[in-house]
């Protein structure tokens, strides 16, 4: 016993001890943070992929709302040529007479 108290080569085996341990800490902790990326990672991608959906969603909705307006605007140019027309009609026809 009083053989490995004094042994000069065990200070070196402790040492070597102590920074495998520090090596193994150290890798547990870059493990953990590899697996909490990694989380992080896929819930990126979830939201990824629900926001590329909505984009989609969004852009059926926009170009369905352009077509309608475009033909209420139609419709309206529609209509407010025929109220021209109709005040030119009557125009014409009070300027001539009725007979």
């Amino acid at each position: 016993m009083t053989y490995f108290n004094s042994d000069p080569g065990a200070d070196v085996i402790d040492r070597v001890r102590g920074e495998i341990s520090q090596v193994k800490g150290i890798m547990v902790e870059n493990i953990e943070r590899v697996l909490d990326r990694g989380e992080r990672l896929d819930l990126l991608v979830d939201k990824t992929d629900l926001l590329q959906g909505e984009a989609f969603a969004f852009r059926r909705e926009a170009t369905r709302a352009r077509r309608v307006m475009w033909w209420k605007n139609v419709r309206m140019w529609f209509i407010m040529g025929g109220i021209v027309a109709a005040i030119i009609f009557l125009v014409v026809l009070l300027t001539v007479g009725i007979q």
